[in-house]
Order: structure tokens, then C-alpha cells, then sequence
């Protein structure tokens, strides 16, 4: 176990720590803005040898690497705040920095760092081999961690997800644990379980909704790839139609009243409405478009809403117990 040794605030202006650029010289977004093209930017590098106590600090806010001390070198690209750096050494005011998490150096102005703690063991562990690779959108379903390594140990987690959040996604990787886990432009990894990816349904073991908006509109609900069930769906109409694309259920209101004018369409004007005891109302975007029990209507299949998927008592009510916030949903014709 090495020794640490941590900054004081006396040494904070002849600090030296050495920072790792991904690739193209960024690590996570979290930790590094991307720059362009560099012939000049360094090569990654194994875990420096310590011969002396490590000492480590972290970025006190967005700060700017550099090819050499100097702000006239090359410029790599920023480093965001609260950035786990390496002290190597220091020249003048400036620090030479090695980041363990994406495995180069770089020098930053010493005044923008302060006193740090050893990382996580997982930063510097190597990351399993992929087992597929690909480049692809996918949306978190359930709350997620986003992890420096693909383990659901709780030291290596690097932040929490929140439905409905859209991740690029470069590869498949076999976690520590022998679950699957997807790997992000980042370089950060997530569980393949709680993430939809519209191009690889197959891959999917939640729950998900396909809407065909083809006349007769159907809503299927599907759990991976086994269909649970199948139903009509009343679609938007006229300069109100259904949107087509990839969503999820935002939020969800048990018993809702539901109020023209909130969409720009006077109550009491031509095509207004005030209609309370909407029931198992669950929105999908920000405007107003929601699976919902339409008891005013009956034309189950055809066009008749302002946008909205209008359903009978019995397949709304089995939805709501079906579908949570963050479940995908799929419109399409």
C-alpha cells in the first residue's frame, strides 16, 4: 500500500500532477472536453512506477491542460472540476499532472488544483475487452449508476443516472459480476438492463411499448423481445398528431384534469375542452402527449385525440400497473 501524501494549501501554487487525455486527449465528458484533432497530444501510459509517496490533488474548477508549463504550449483541451490528479512534480507555477483514469500526463497552472484523496482501485484497473462494438444511442430506463469500471461495486460508481437520460454508447462488455454492462463515448460504463437502445431492441430485457400508428393504431407492450400484450389506441389527428419517434413515460398522473387552454386551444373556442377524471394518465413528452383512458371517445384505432393515445378503462388501468416513469416507447407508422 503506497503511502499518500496530501497538499497543503502552502503548496498548492508548486504543485505538480499529471493528467490523462483519452484517445483524443479526453477522458469521461465528466472529466475532460473534447478537442479536436492534436498530432501533438501524448500517448497513453501504464501506472507510473512510485518510488515515493504518491501525492494527489483535484481540480478546483474547469481547467485547461497543456502540452508543457507554459499557457504558450499546446493546449489538449479542459479538465473539469472535482478531477482526481496525480502530483509528479512541479515547475515554477506550474503542475505536472498523470490522471490515473485515462492514463497520460499533461501540465495545469498549480493555482488550480487543490488538496486531493487516493481514487478508487477500479480508475486504474484495465477495462474488459468488449465483446461487441457498435455506435449507438440508448436511453437509461430506471435509475443508474455510471461507473469508472463495469462492477456494481459501490467505490466505482462516478455518479447516479436518471430516467430518460440519452447516453452514446460504443460497446458491450462482461462486468466483474458476469452481467452485461455498455461502455459510453466516454469511456465510462453502465448495466446493459437499464438502458433502451431503439436500434437493438432484441438486446433489451425490459420493458418497452411499440406503437403502430397505422390505422388500426396499436399499442404493444413488450418485456425483451416476448409480446405481453396488444391494444387499439385512439391516435392525434389534423395539426395534432401523434408524434412519431423514440420517447419514454415522463411522468404519470392517476387522475387528471385535463384543460385545452394549456395546449394554446381556448376552452371555450372551436375544438376546446375541459375534461376532468382522466384516469392512468402517463406523459411521454413535454407538450402534453400521454397514453391515457379516453372515456369521451370510442374510435379505438382511428384518428380522434389532440395527440395523445386514448385507451379503454381496462387496458389503461393494466398499463398503469404495467409501465413506470422512464419505460421506452417506440411511435412509428
Amino acid at each position: 500500500m503506497l503511502a499518500v501524501t496530501v497538499l497543503t494549501s502552502r503548496r498548492l501554487g508548486r504543485i505538480v500532477c499529471s493528467v490523462l487525455l483519452a484517445g483524443a486527449l479526453l477522458g469521461p465528458p465528466s472529466v475532460f472536453a473534447a478537442p479536436g484533432p492534436n498530432p501533438a497530444a501524448p500517448q497513453a501510459i501504464p501506472p507510473l512506477p512510485q518510488s515515493q509517496p504518491a501525492t494527489w490533488a483535484i481540480t478546483l474548477d474547469q481547467t485547461t491542460l497543456y502540452s508543457g508549463p507554459s499557457d504558450q504550449a499546446i493546449a489538449f483541451g479542459d479538465i473539469s472540476a472535482q478531477v482526481t490528479l496525480q502530483v509528479l512534480g512541479y515547475q515554477g507555477d506550474w503542475a505536472h499532472i498523470y490522471n490515473p483514469r485515462s492514463r497520460t500526463e499533461a501540465w495545469v497552472a498549480s493555482d488550480r488544483l487543490g488538496p486531493g484523496e487516493p481514487p478508487s482501485r477500479y480508475i486504474t484497473m484495465t477495462p474488459p475487452q468488449p465483446t461487441d462494438e457498435f455506435d449507438a444511442r440508448g436511453i437509461v430506463t430506471d435509475g443508474a449508476p455510471l461507473a469508472v469500471y463495469p462492477t456494481p461495486a459501490d467505490e466505482a460508481a462516478d455518479g447516479q443516472l436518471n430516467p430518460n437520460t440519452w447516453l452514446d454508447l460504443t460497446a458491450t462488455v462482461n462486468g466483474e459480476d458476469g452481467s452485461r454492462w455498455y461502455r459510453t463515448s466516454t469511456g465510462d460504463f453502465v448495466p446493459a438492463d437499464l438502458v433502451f437502445i431503439p436500434e437493438r431492441t432484441e438486446d433489451f430485457t425490459g420493458r418497452w411499448l411499440d406503437v403502430n400508428l397505422n390505422t388500426p393504431t396499436r399499442v404493444t407492450a413488450y418485456e425483451g423481445d416476448s409480446e405481453v400484450s396488444s391494444f387499439l389506441a385512439i391516435r392525434g389527428t389534423g395539426t395534432r398528431p401523434t408524434p412519431t419517434g423514440v420517447f419514454t413515460i415522463l411522468r404519470r398522473v392517476a387522475n387528471e384534469t385535463m384543460n385545452s387552454d394549456t395546449i394554446g386551444i381556448p376552452r371555450f373556442g372551436p375544438g376546446g375542452y375541459y375534461l376532468t377524471n382522466v384516469l392512468f394518465t402517463q406523459y411521454f413528452t413535454g407538450d402534453g402527449a400521454s397514453l391515457h383512458y379516453n372515456y369521451w371517445s370510442s374510435a379505438w384505432g382511428y384518428p380522434g385525440s389532440h395527440g395523445c393515445l386514448g385507451l379503454t378503462y381496462g387496458d389503461s388501468a393494466w398499463l398503469w400497473e404495467w409501465a413506470h416513469v422512464g419505460t421506452p416507447i417506440v411511435i412509428h407508422y
